[in-house]
């Protein structure tokens, strides 16, 4: 019973709303979403700027944190004001 308390303080009123009417988070809140597809696409969702934009390194501001993709080749081959697809071999995809 305690851990559901705890639970339930730590979550943001948006993620409880979000959870109340069983919607995903990051359509409600700032969370950014990463899908990958092979090895070679990845699709940044709900991300805030471009911090560095390089052929080996590509940094992107989100809602929480900065994602950091490094790798080869990297390019941006489409981007709208929400979603970003980049293309390239990645070598390494973190936080900072």
């Amino acid at each position: 019973m305690k851990r559901k308390q705890e639970e339930k303080t730590s979550m943001t009123r948006m993620e409880r709303f979000a959870q109340a009417v069983d919607m995903p988070k990051d359509v409600i809140s700032n969370c950014s979403k990463l899908t990958t597809y092979n090895d070679n696409q990845i699709i940044v969702e709900n991300y805030k700027g471009i911090m560095e934009y390089s052929n080996d390194t590509i940094r992107i501001k989100t809602g929480g944190k900065m994602l950091c993709i490094k790798g080869s080749g990297l390019h941006i081959c489409a981007i709208t004001d929400t979603d970003i697809l980049i293309e390239g071999i990645f070598k390494n995809v973190g936080w900072e």
